[in-house]
């Protein structure tokens, strides 16, 4: 049977892939390797942010394989994939992918929201540090500084999946991610499978998807955050 290319990825989903990849890097190199570059922590965390959004919603109105209903199966599906002997060969995410996918979004969203209600003890605080009760802000704080550590965890699990699929199943999931093209080499694709990718509307909807995300972003960070006591000043 013939090999055959069929671009899975689209250009939107790869670039929101890459930017959190770099973005993570830049979270931990910020906190914990730069001196003085918390204030850039905390901008970095308003664009995670707006990744994690942006995500979402193309996950609802993206192409046929970024979207979650494409994808998302449950959790009895999932386990029965990685007990069988012979997976199926998915052109998106398999079941398990999927599982991963969430956790890391919802691992990386968490880390965003948190990020919002603490403070680092000396120049820079969130936008809503001290709306919170006492003890809910420690716990925002501890989630905050003890969940990268899982995140990270996560990233090594996915690395290592990857890692597995193409020495396993021969399949190279990272170039995938970088071209946006996967092999086919395996039973005909069904019609709806071979151009799941429509370039005539994707740039558009791409356009609506960062407004969207960099919209509510600002209204979160900057219109709907109260302004600090300290900005009130006696004359």
């Amino acid at each position: 049977m013939s090999e055959k290319r069929v671009k899975v990825w689209d250009l939107p989903t790869r670039l929101f892939h890459w930017l959190l990849v770099a973005t993570l890097i830049f979270q931990y190199a910020s906190a914990e390797i730069f001196d003085n570059a918390i204030q850039w922590h905390f901008y970095s965390g308003y664009f995670c942010l707006g990744l994690i959004l942006f995500r979402i919603v193309w996950g609802l109105v993206g192409s046929y394989y970024a979207r979650f209903s494409q994808f998302i199966v449950t959790p009895q599906h999932a386990i029965a994939y990685m007990r069988a002997k012979n997976t199926k060969h998915y052109l998106g995410h398999n079941p398990a992918g999927a599982y991963s996918v969430i956790l890391l979004l919802s691992l990386v969203l968490t880390q965003a929201v948190t990020g919002l209600f603490i403070s680092d003890d000396i120049f820079s605080n969130g936008p809503y540090y001290d709306v919170l009760p006492k003890a809910w802000e420690d716990a925002a704080n501890f989630i905050h500084h003890r969940g990268f550590n899982i995140i990270l965890a996560a990233v090594a699990l996915h690395i290592g999946a990857i890692a597995y699929y193409k020495i396993k199943h021969k399949q190279n999931l990272l170039s995938a991610m970088i071209s946006g093209y996967k092999s086919v080499n395996h039973a005909p694709v069904s019609p709806h499978e071979q151009k799941p990718v429509n370039a005539s509307t994707n740039w558009f909807l791409f356009i609506i998807c960062i407004a969207i995300s960099a919209v509510t972003v600002y209204l979160i960070v900057d219109v709907f955050a109260p302004i600090p006591e300290d900005d009130y000043y006696d004359y």
